[in-house]
């Protein structure tokens, strides 16, 4: 019942601190990124170019567009750049929650949306690959589950659900704020489990988090994901779902510093647990 409560706690309290945390720079601090909602035509072509160029399946592609698309029409575009990129500014982008889950519920009163590591998952599903009799902890994966139930279409197979649940299976961990340590307990388990990303020149971009219950029971779990792929500009794009209710976004960034910034930025937050700081995994080897 405790960890339930916590994740309940975390779920609520998720989408109001990754988009309202400002960061430290000032107005005038160095250029930090550009992001856009992809409410227009010329924006989703941009970035589905990029998608293909990195090798992601273009029927992927086109149904997380249609995703897009649909969510977009649902919220009617509230508070979304409507048209291109538009650069960060010293805070995160904000989003009026309330009135997007009026209107989303309204059309979906049984289907919570998809949230960040679905949308992930359901691009890069044909590149990622785990062992067939992988353990897997789906503890924390029970909104993921309801979504993917409910959800108008069918997104995953059995197979691609078992390796879905692989891929962001919550793991027990040390009690220590020693951020190497998880590190190697993430790579691990995913070295154990097989857990392969291949075909493609797509990142598959994960958050870690530490959560203690005590010096007896402490976990590693995936609490944000995105996939991130190069542009010919030789810039990076990061293509993400805030959360469940929360907008799609696509971030436009210089270089993988920029990616960590804006991501530490938002999801590095501290209530004095005894808990190590969030790390970033990108595919299955590096921390950035």
């Amino acid at each position: 019942m405790k960890k339930i409560a916590y994740v309940l706690i975390f779920a609520l309290l998720v989408p109001y601190l990754f988009v309202t945390r400002p960061t430290v720079a000032s107005a005038k601090a160095t250029y930090r990124g550009a992001y856009s909602n992809l409410v227009d035509a010329k924006s989703r072509k941009e970035v589905k170019k990029a998608l293909l160029d990195a090798g992601l399946s273009e029927k992927n592609v086109n149904a997380w567009l249609s995703d897009v698309k649909d969510y977009n029409k649902t919220i009617k575009n509230t508070g979304l750049v409507k048209k291109g990129f538009k650069k960060l500014l010293t805070k995160n982008p904000q989003y009026d929650e309330n009135k997007i889950m009026e209107l989303w519920n309204k059309k979906y009163p049984d289907f919570i949306g998809y949230n960040c590591r679905i949308t992930a998952f359901d691009l890069m599903k044909d590149k990622i690959s785990v062992k067939a009799e992988a353990k897997v902890n789906a503890s924390n994966l029970f909104m993921d589950q309801d979504a993917l139930k409910h959800a108008p279409a069918k997104k995953v197979t059995r197979k691609q659900k078992h390796a879905f649940e692989t891929l962001y299976s919550t793991l027990n961990t040390a009690y220590t704020t020693d951020v190497d340590t998880h590190i190697k307990k993430q790579k691990k388990a995913w070295k154990q489990n097989e857990v392969k990303i291949s075909g493609t020149k797509a990142s598959l971009i994960t958050v870690v988090f530490h959560s203690s219950f005590g010096e007896n029971e402490n976990e590693l779990f995936i609490g944000h994901a995105g996939i991130l792929v190069p542009t010919k500009d030789k810039k990076l794009l990061f293509v993400e779902k805030l959360s469940f209710s929360l907008p799609y976004q696509v971030l436009k960034f210089d270089n993988r510093k920029q990616l960590k910034n804006y991501l530490m930025g938002m999801y590095d937050t501290s209530w004095g647990q005894e808990e190590a700081k969030p790390f970033i995994m990108e595919n299955t080897k590096t921390a950035l």
